[in-house]
């Protein structure tokens, strides 16, 4: 698997070099390439852990599709192999979807209520995105997938996305906290590799 029709400026290798190791919270400026992060991680750790898969949950039915379609456009993988999963999609449905796919693009709620139903296990996924993670509350169905996540698969790598984390530290903690981050990657249009 690899990437194709975008090469990564400067600050996304920084950012991805960071990602490799750690689950990690990454703050830039929208237009910035947060998904193109999202896919340089993927194809990572699918080529480091043959058979797996790749989750991204987003909040909103037409930045699933975006993303969806950004996977796509920008990778190797087979374009069937990449779906796009709602609650519009009916749950007896989504199940051979999941067996099918090696990515994943999702809202939280469909995911959450597919683990809770036992319809789907994160065993066999080595990442899972986040995007727009300053949605992370507590009870919010991103926060619960990652717990699930953590627990079904304690190795895998998490990717949190967001242009905007909040403007205290505690929202930022918080943040971190529900979604086990390690690293925080924090970027400006004025910093050096960017």
């Amino acid at each position: 698997m690899q990437i194709k029709n975008f090469i990564p400026r400067l600050y996304q290798k920084n950012i991805l070099n960071t990602c490799k190791d750690k689950n990690t919270l990454v703050c830039i400026p929208t237009g910035l390439g947060k998904t193109k992060i999202a896919i340089l991680l993927a194809i990572e750790q699918m080529n480091k852990h043959p058979n797996t898969k790749a989750l991204i949950l987003t909040p909103t039915k037409p930045l699933t599709n975006q993303i969806c379609n950004e996977f796509k456009e920008c990778t190797t993988i087979n374009k069937d192999k990449i779906i796009l999963l709602t609650g519009a999609t009916p749950p007896t449905k989504r199940i051979g979807l999941y067996a099918d796919a090696i990515i994943i693009t999702a809202t939280p709620q469909t995911i959450k209520e597919d683990l809770e139903n036992n319809r789907i296990t994160l065993e066999n996924f080595s990442l899972l995105t986040i995007d727009e993670a300053h949605r992370s509350r507590e009870n919010f169905a991103n926060t619960k997938v990652a717990k699930y996540y953590k627990k079904q698969n304690p190795k895998g790598r998490i990717l949190a996305l967001t242009a905007s984390p909040g403007s205290t530290k505690a929202k930022i903690d918080e943040i971190c906290k529900n979604l086990y981050i390690e690293a925080v990657e924090i970027r400006t249009e004025q910093d050096e590799d960017v």
